[in-house]
């Protein structure tokens, strides 16, 4: 009786231990899954990002791919994707008859902007920020402004601070860029492609 219960508690120590091994192995698994194996960029599409303020907002994962597409003249999308999931996107767009960012807005947020700066020119919340830049228009583009948008996909990271700076700061690059001082279209600019 006494070898059989031995045997017994053996067998169990050994299962215990198996399981305890391939769960030790599996969480290793998703330590690895879980960190940030690409750099965080410092530019977006050609527009300078401070990567510090974006870094907390970036998911883990292996790879980081930038897409520009500027199919429609009037508009300029940039798309970071990690691990094929976006987790950024930044638009540049000239809108004519848009008298402030709220209009330009309209629909495309995703979240409750509470925040806002400089009387509303940005309106901002923990993970998207939208903007109007400062002379920049286009009289060849219908009188058009350009508006600038800065929102994030794929993270629970918030933080409306951290909006403010990015969306201010690239408002600003974008204002020194050739398409606002000489008001062209994205589809003008063959050299940003």
């Amino acid at each position: 009786m006494n070898t059989r219960r031995r045997y017994a508690g053996m067998r169990l120590a050994v299962v215990v231990t198996a399981t305890g091994a391939l769960l030790a192995s599996l969480s290793g698994c998703s330590d690895q899954k879980e960190k940030r194996q690409y750099a965080v960029p410092h530019s977006l599409c050609g527009i300078p990002v401070d990567s510090n303020t974006l870094a907390p907002f970036m998911p883990p994962g292996r790879k980081l791919t930038v897409k520009r597409d500027t199919t429609n003249s009037l508009a300029s999308i940039c798309e970071i994707r990690v691990d094929s999931r976006q987790a950024v996107q930044t638009e540049q767009m000239w809108l004519s008859d848009a008298p402030n960012t709220a209009y330009f807005v309209g629909g495309a947020a995703n979240s409750k902007l509470d925040h806002e700066a400089e009387d509303g020119r940005f309106l901002y919340s923990g993970w998207e920020a939208f903007g109007k830049t400062h002379q920049c228009t286009s009289e060849k583009l219908l009188n058009s402004q350009l508006f600038t948008a800065f929102q994030m996909n794929s993270s629970n990271h918030q933080d409306a601070d951290a909006m403010k700076q990015l969306i201010t700061a690239y408002t600003k690059a974008v204002e020194k860029t050739d398409t606002c001082k000489h008001g062209l279209s994205f589809g003008s600019l063959t050299h940003n492609r």
